[in-house]
């Protein structure tokens, strides 16, 4: 840009030096820029929302989006919700870092977002949300916008992502079509080998029962730490769910299984666990939900 400058500046001097002494050449007004506008700031377009997009590998982090498809197309990536970084958030030489307040309040205006778009805690559905915050080379062009972007899951082993042909609002509205419910659960030793998802009228022996929010700290980097904060935590959300005491007898009625979102998630403000009842050696067709202590007897005393 400097190049370009001088040599425009030089261009205009010549005019001035062969105009002579009578005056000036027609059009000029003696000023170097002869009254041009300045040309304004390049600036990166801001994504729009809502809006679906096929993306060829869907996942966390998608910073750069093909152009918009209808929604009754098939499409793996659906953006909800644009927001915007401001005051000392948006001065920084660099985008937010992970985890900082900036991205934190992103977080929180996100799942906003999702919970208004979908009707519920996006937490509760075959779902993911992602926020998605410049590159360093768009936060240089003064890009100061972040993405709320949702997914819907297919598959909890490989976290598969579902091609839709309908958008993804008000998904956990109405008959909750994208709402965690029932599964099939295989174990390999004392390892879970495979998450299947399962209408509750069919022969299942896990379901869903909530998420369970760990309080304000330190991610527990401990493996076993985090596995028992996780499992208490949950204990109370399965007990509520199955209306059975939350008592020492607890574990002879019903198991467990917890799923936390990470240490980046927790780092940003989610720090949810998803809770399942299991019956490891026990099948049922229909859901657990309020079964209380007669459907849930003390196998052991």
């Amino acid at each position: 840009m400097r190049g370009k400058l001088v040599a425009a500046a030089a261009g205009v001097a010549a005019v001035l030096l062969t105009s002579g002494c009578g005056g000036r050449a027609a059009g000029v007004d003696g000023n170097l820029t002869n009254n041009w506008p300045a040309m304004p700031v390049a600036k990166l377009p801001v994504p729009t929302a809502p809006a679906c997009f096929d993306v060829p590998e869907a996942g966390p982090g998608v910073s750069k989006l093909p152009d918009a498809v209808p929604c009754e197309r098939a499409h793996n990536l659906e953006t909800i919700h644009i927001g915007t970084f401001t005051g000392e958030d948006a001065t920084r030489d660099a985008p937010p870092p992970g985890g900082g307040p900036a991205q934190q309040k992103a977080y929180a205006e996100c799942a906003g977002a999702a919970r208004d778009y979908l009707g519920g805690d996006w937490r509760d559905g075959r779902i993911d949300l992602d926020v998605v915050v410049p590159t360093s080379a768009q936060w240089e062009a003064e890009a100061r916008w972040f993405r709320c972007d949702l997914l819907e899951i297919n598959d909890f082993d490989s976290w598969g992502v579902t091609h839709r042909t309908a958008t993804i609002r008000g998904g956990l509205t109405g008959d909750r079509p994208l709402a965690l419910t029932c599964f099939q659960v295989t174990a390999k030793s004392e390892d879970i080998d495979k998450v299947q998802p399962m209408a509750c009228g069919a022969a299942h022996n896990s379901e869903y029962t909530g998420t369970w929010e760990a309080p304000p700290g330190t991610y527990p980097a401990d493996d076993a730490a985090r596995e028992k904060l996780q499992l208490d935590g949950c204990r109370g959300v399965v007990a509520r769910y199955t209306g059975v005491p939350n008592d020492d007898k607890f574990r002879y009625r019903v198991g467990q299984i917890t799923f936390g979102f990470g240490k980046a998630a927790w780092d940003l403000g989610n720090r949810g666990a998803r809770c399942y009842l299991w019956m490891s050696d026990k099948s049922y067709t229909k859901s657990l939900k309020g079964a209380g202590t007669g459907g849930l007897p003390i196998n052991y005393a």
